[in-house]
């Protein structure tokens, strides 16, 4: 666990480092207007309609004046010159951490400082990167207590004395890093599951891409007997391709999935998913078996329940791969039945299961308990596809393997069609 926790931590260090959050042009311009306008602004509602003990306005010109420079600058000459960045990293210290503290000790500690510096803490996280906003605190906080003890001592506010102002700007300063924190750990798990789907669908293709390429050494040389073969060998590697290509853009597609207007056929849906699966080889699908006790129809998209059940079948040959490294008849079963008015699509392997301990996160997205070459997004989209068409997936304990158990509504009148021990196998 605390390993686990370093490892996180080292990553948000090594995270590349923006001295603003999401710079672009318009932030730099609208953060420009902000402070060079805002500063001024509040001088004079803190002076004219809502009295304050102490303001500066000189103070509040130079800060005014310093935001300036971002109305011209852009992002890319912000990251190619570090001299602008220092700039940008010393302003903001001065314009936010320093001034906040400098006021809210010359006002005494009141009331409304004490919260204004409460709130700067929050506003330095949401523009700076969280460690440019660490930084810039600690050293802004640091120099105006101490030009305040050295100029004013009868107003200096050290940190170990308890005081309600300390006690509110710690409480701040921590919540916000801690939100910051879980944002920039948000951000990093987005960017690692891109970098992995990425790196998914590339091993996904290399294997077919590999055996496209063979084919067409060996259609250079084929017999006029041999070129059919190949042809038909050449039509399967592309689907694969394809088939990879639309696994991704579907599995991304994980939070707009909307409900089906499609009146399906269990039976047949589950049929023309086999025959559209790109197995690696006749054994693999001659090791699929479905069995149609009763058929039944329901709404949804034809499109996303095929890939639902591409999905669940993909983690049964791969638990099969695994294992056994061999595919006999029946390895994988599926079975349709329907039960009153709930349907139910049953996929079971004989591979080695799911540990218990696992079982209740197979469904969250990112997880997987394939080390490699997985997004982690297969179930987590199978499960919100059956969601969105008012039924459930759930996972079933087995004696041995893994059994999927898709329920789904029945159509209003549709008792199911029963089929007695009917059953088929890929040809």
């Amino acid at each position: 666990m605390h390993h686990h926790l370093l490892i996180r931590a080292i990553a948000l260090l090594r995270q590349p480092l923006e001295p603003l959050q999401q710079l672009s042009r318009a932030r730099l311009v609208t953060l420009g207007l902000f402070l060079s306008i805002g500063h001024l602004a509040f001088h004079w509602f803190w002076t004219v309609l809502v009295p304050q003990p102490y303001e500066n306005l000189l103070l509040r010109a130079l800060a005014a004046a310093g935001a300036l420079p971002l109305l011209w600058w852009t992002p890319s000459r912000v990251m190619r010159q570090r001299g602008i960045r220092l700039y940008l990293l010393a302003y903001m210290t001065y314009t936010g951490p320093f001034l906040f503290q400098w006021f809210f000790l010359m006002n005494h500690g009141n009331a409304v400082w004490m919260t204004s510096a409460a709130l700067m803490c929050f506003l330095a996280y949401h523009i700076l990167d969280w460690r440019v906003a660490t930084a810039a605190l600690a050293a802004g906080t640091i120099a105006a207590r101490a030009l305040v003890a050295l100029l004013e001592p009868q107003l200096a506010m050290p940190w170990w004395r308890v005081t309600e102002g300390n006690l509110t700007f710690a409480f701040a300063w921590l919540s916000a890093l801690a939100l910051a924190l879980s944002s920039a750990s948000q951000r990093l798990q987005r960017l690692n599951a891109t970098l992995l789907a990425m790196g998914v669908m590339a091993h996904e293709l290399r294997t077919p891409l590999a055996s496209a390429a063979l084919v067409n050494e060996n259609l250079r040389e084929a017999e006029p007997a041999e070129v059919e073969r190949l042809t038909h060998r050449m039509d399967g590697l592309l689907r694969a391709i394809h088939h990879q290509i639309d696994s991704q853009i579907v599995n991304a597609q994980l939070l707009g999935i909307q409900p089906g207007r499609e009146t399906l056929r269990a039976g047949q849906l589950v049929r023309d998913a086999i025959e559209s699966y790109p197995f690696l080889s006749e054994r693999e699908r001659l090791a699929v078996s479905v069995d149609t006790r009763a058929d039944f129809h329901f709404h949804g998209s034809e499109r996303l329940f095929i890939q639902v059940i591409h999905n669940l079948l993909k983690n049964a040959v791969f638990a099969l791969r695994r294992t056994q490294g061999r595919f006999e008849r029946g390895d994988i079963q599926i079975e349709v039945s329907a039960v009153g008015s709930c349907g139910t699509i049953r996929v079971r392997d004989k591979g080695p299961g799911v540990p218990r301990h696992l079982r209740r996160a197979i469904f969250e997205p990112f997880f997987s308990t394939q080390t490699t070459h997985s997004s982690g997004l297969g179930l987590a989209f199978c499960r919100e596809t059956v969601q969105a068409n008012r039924g459930q997936l759930r996972f079933e304990r087995v004696a041995a393997g893994s059994s999927f158990v898709i329920e789904l509504p029945l159509l209003p009148g549709d008792a199911g069609e029963a089929h007695h021990a009917r059953r088929w196998a890929p040809s």
